[in-house]
């Protein structure tokens, strides 16, 4: 009979060995040039443990899985063929047919064999290296000394251990089946099961072995019930949406998967007995099968159900109270947030106004210079070369006067920016030898307006001749010693440094009288590129042919490389989700860039489950801050203070919370890596800050869970919402650094607040969110209840941007092409009454700027209850308000809705005009759309209304002017 493969000619089998050596020879090749060049990089920042525990472990588990996997299949391919039927029994057609295959395989059936064997290893291994930090969790797990309601056990079990059981399950149960299909097609391909023909259709053998592995399989899924019943108390309860099983998750679900733990050993015992013992035969073993689906169904799928329905949809505060209870205990505990009490703000909606003229603490610190909108100033007026540049959004930090008072300051440096590099500043040399840092730390008191409406700066001067006299301090109020700036946010580029002895520096490093100043990396930081090895190595690894040929390389040679701050301390630290807004801060005159690390867990008892990207994303992520990536997680803890130096890249790791048992598990896996707390310096410490995406996240949950009792949380009256930012209404206002004072508060204290509003009622304050650390950095988050009617951040932006005089403005503003820009709305509780004060910022066209529109706080706006102010600088509106207050002449919202321009009075010379009343009519008519979206709450109406109100204004004006008005 004719071979069916046809044979391939040796010169063909000699180019395609040779093909296939080629391409794993690459493969493996780039493998371990990364795998070097990563050790180099590690060795240079002092972190090989964090390199050599990842690569071990990763090894380790892709041999271990790989090989036990490889061997459990090619022991059933063995076996199947190791008890195959006799030839002289394959007579049948089917047989026959398949004969030309084995006759194929024979000869080199071994081989095949442990080929198979090892591509599935292989896929095994690939996917179980993945699974290191399980292992390295499991390995290294912490008792947290606190036990899940239902169960009773450590919730270290579940931090730690359960993970790791569920995914070896999950192993067994896919080597499992692969090992019966495996099986199943080797006993057909060699006649030991057979479709047709007389005698028996499946060996005793064959019997044995494919009954033995379908039995081990049910046996697995007794072993799955069992580790279902942990799973309960971290799956969703669909009555409630919260984690953790409710009433019918551990009254009926719990009882349904203990009964199915029997009835799956059962049915294993049933099918190896049935199939060997009695009758020898696979129809009782499928039908022992059909009994454990059949039981799942109606045990744990339709039982459930019912009890559902019957029992518990009916009377649901008296059914999940008590596990909504543990709900709301577990997340509260679980995001850091067990001791946050809402207490009385002690607000009014008619506060007195004469306390914004006595108050030291809070009134005089107000913010003005919102740090995502004066970039480009910053950018403009602090620019050394073109291409300098500074992120999208600044920074808030605080320092201390010389006065000894805490202020806050809007923060960047003076980064290399290489997207603004010229055609010529492309070339390699230029741009990898000699623009290879940034330069000087720039600072500005948020609350200091100078000049045409721009910051007041007070440090990183180079360029003085863009900065007028009156706009600057006459010296450096924030020292620094090392202004070179070689690691930042937007270094994206590597940087070949380092000159030969004696020779001149090459560098750029900042301008001055006599020319460009030069400079040579002094640095302990950076690859040693003075042998042909190294340059070899990142030749291939950047795929770059100038480490070879290039002439700047010599003895003294570093290479610098992962320069973001994020990514630097990413890798060294890979078990650490990351703040997305790092910030740099002076501490004994260096530049540091700090950041804060989290530990993370999605198997958290009973604690309800976030969205991290969707519950730290507001208005402003994506705009010089980084997105959080989209995974559910229900234990969040800021347990890593991070810095990385600015100036060598230098990174330090301290722990900010000793108790928490991830970091502690870690800590021990990495060979302590994390420096304990008590190793902070206090200038550094000094800088910490509260971190903006826990406090979303914070925020988010306390939505709902600041009611801390079941029968309210479960009514959901008191649910809140995060309000839209009044500047971008499309989405979550952003919380914002302040120095205040607020209720309870010793002193001034640099805070993170946001306002919150009833779910309901989006128009009014229903609590205020401050957190901050203490004098003993310990982390205070406290919640202020707003008992009055007090209007909201967007209620109160649209209550002010109503004012006539404002719309005159806006108006004269959009005649002059002038663009408009609304700054940060801050809420600061005064007295007895809430603050409101948002920056009115005009962006134009410059003298000088190229093309650069630069933005000027040229007007301010302020509310205080039911009083509003319109100014050309902050004193001057709190001069009105207070002023309003006392003589009781105050000028109240506008009697229409807010946000609208009231309509034209009659005496205009177009009244008669069609084209003019239908104008008016239109806008009557968007004024009454938005009276009733507000009324309603609906966001989405109010925007489409006062788009219809805008388009109404600008028909009405051009059918003014066509009319001779």
């Amino acid at each position: 009979m004719r071979n069916p493969l046809p044979r391939m000619n040796r010169r063909g089998r000699w180019v395609l060995g040779l093909l296939v050596g080629l391409i794993a020879l690459l493969t493996a090749t780039g493998w371990m040039v990364g795998i070097w060049t990563d050790y180099l990089w590690y060795d240079e920042v002092g972190f090989t443990k964090v390199f050599s525990t990842t690569l071990r472990t990763r090894a380790v588990l892709f041999a271990v899985f790989g090989l036990a996997m490889a061997s459990w299949v090619v022991l059933n391919l063995w076996l199947a063929h190791r008890f195959r039927r006799p030839a002289a029994q394959l007579s049948s057609p089917d047989q026959q047919v398949l004969d030309r295959y084995r006759r194929a395989l024979s000869p080199r059936l071994r081989l095949w064999t442990i080929l198979l064997g090892a591509v599935v290893g292989l896929f095994t291994g690939l996917a179980a290296q993945d699974h290191w930090q399980d292992w390295l969790l499991f390995s290294n797990a912490q008792d947290v000394g606190v036990t899940d309601p239902q169960f009773g056990k450590d919730i270290g079990f579940y931090l730690f251990d359960y993970p790791f059981w569920t995914y070896l399950l999950s192993v067994a149960f896919t080597a499992t089946v692969i090992a019966l299909i495996g099986a199943l097609g080797a006993h057909y391909l060699y006649g030991s099961i057979r479709l047709s023909g007389r005698g028996e259709r499946i060996t005793t053998a064959a019997r044995i072995h494919i009954s033995s592995l379908i039995a081990l399989f049910v046996l697995l899924k007794a072993v799955a019930y069992w580790m279902d019943r942990y799973g309960l108390v971290i799956a969703e309860n669909d009555v409630t949406g919260l984690t953790g099983g409710g009433y019918t998750e551990m009254n009926a679900l719990l009882f349904a998967k203990e009964i199915l733990i029997f009835v799956a050993i059962i049915g294993a015992v049933a099918v190896v007995l049935f199939s060997n013992g009695f009758g020898k035969t696979m129809l009782w073993p499928a039908c022992a099968i059909g009994l454990v689906v059949v039981s799942a169904i109606a045990i744990g799928g339709i039982y459930p159900y019912a009890v559902k329905s019957i029992s518990v949809a009916p009377n649901v505060p008296a059914k999940e109270g008590r596990y909504v209870q543990w709900s709301i205990d577990a997340t509260r505990d679980a995001y850091g947030m067990d001791g946050v009490q809402p207490v009385d703000s002690g607000v009014t909606a008619n506060g007195d106004a004469t306390a914004l003229g006595t108050d030291k603490l809070t009134v005089p610190n107000v913010r003005l210079l919102d740090p995502s909108i004066v970039a480009d100033i910053f950018s403009q007026k602090q620019q050394a070369r073109g291409f300098h540049g500074f992120p999208d959004k600044l920074d808030v930090d605080r320092y201390k006067t010389a006065d000894g008072e805490l202020r806050d300051y809007i923060v960047g440096v003076r980064e290399l920016s290489p997207d603004k590099y010229s055609e010529q500043q492309k070339n390699w040399t230029i741009r990898h030898t000699e623009l290879t840092h940034g330069y000087g730390f720039v600072a500005a008191p948020a609350n200091q307006i100078c000049g045409e409406g721009e910051p007041y700066f007070v440090s990183g001067f180079l360029n003085t001749d863009q900065v007028a006299a009156n706009c600057r301090s006459a010296a450096e109020e924030i020292k620094v010693d090392r202004p070179q700036i070689y690691y930042g946010e937007l270094m994206t580029d590597y940087a070949v440094v380092g000159v030969p002895d004696g020779a001149q520096p090459k560098e750029f490093d900042h301008p001055s009288a006599s020319g460009d100043a030069k400079t040579t990396y002094a640095g302990s930081g950076g690859v040693e590129m003075d042998s042909l090895w190294n340059r070899m190595l990142y030749a291939w690894e950047f795929r770059e042919t100038k480490f070879l040929l290039s002439e700047e390389f010599n003895e003294n040679s570093k290479l610098l490389y992962v320069r973001n701050p994020m990514d630097r301390v990413a890798k060294v630290a890979p078990f650490l989700t990351l703040d997305g807004d790092p910030y740099p801060a002076v501490v004994d005159g260096k530049v540091v860039w700090i950041l804060d690390g989290y530990t993370t867990s999605a198997t958290y008892p009973y604690s309800d489950k976030v969205d991290l990207e969707s519950a730290s994303k507001d208005t402003l992520t994506g705009t010089g801050t980084t997105a959080q990536a989209g995974r559910e997680v229900n234990y969040v803890r800021n347990s890593v203070k991070a810095t990385v130096d600015a100036y060598d890249g230098t990174v330090s790791l301290y722990s900010w919370d000793d108790a928490d048992p991830v970091l502690k598990a870690w800590n021990a896996a990495f060979g302590g890596i994390v420096k304990p707390k008590a190793e902070i310096p206090k200038s550094l410490a000094d800088h910490f800050r509260y971190p903006e995406d826990l406090f979303k996240i914070q925020r988010d949950l306390l939505q709902r869970f600041h009611v801390t009792d079941a029968a309210t949380f479960i009514g959901g009256n008191q649910a809140w919402e995060t309000p839209v930012d009044p500047a971008k209404p499309d989405g979550k206002q952003p919380p914002y650094y302040v120095v205040a004072n607020y209720p309870g508060q010793t002193g001034a204290q640099f805070q993170l607040t946001s306002t919150m509003s009833p779910r309901t009622r989006g128009s009014v304050t229903s609590g205020l969110l401050s957190a901050y650390y203490d004098a003993e950095n310990k982390p205070k988050l406290q919640l202020y209840t707003v008992k009055e009617e007090l209007s909201s951040s967007l209620q109160t932006h649209q209550n002010l941007t109503s004012l006539p005089e404002v719309v005159s403005d806006l108006r004269l503003f959009e005649t002059n092409k002038t663009t408009v820009e609304y700054g940060n709305m801050l809420a600061l509780p005064v007295g007895n009454g809430v603050l409101y004060v948002e920056p009115l910022y005009l962006r134009q066209q410059a003298a000088g700027t190229n093309g650069v529109s630069l933005p000027q706080m040229r007007k301010v706006l302020v509310a205080y209850g039911k009083f509003n102010a319109y100014a050309d600088t902050l004193p001057d509106a709190l001069q009105s308000i207070i002023k309003q207050y006392t003589t009781g002449t105050g000028t109240p919202p506008p009697t229409t809705d807010p946000g609208t321009t009231p309509p034209p009075t009659t005496t205009n010379p177009g009244k008669d005009d069609p084209a003019v009343t239908a104008a008016v009519e239109k806008m009557n008519k968007a004024i009454e759309d938005l009276r009733t979206a507000q009324k309603n709450g609906d966001f989405k109406a109010q925007g489409e209304a006062l788009a219809a109100l805008d388009a109404a204004i600008k028909e009405y004006d051009a059918a003014v002017k066509a009319a001779g008005g």
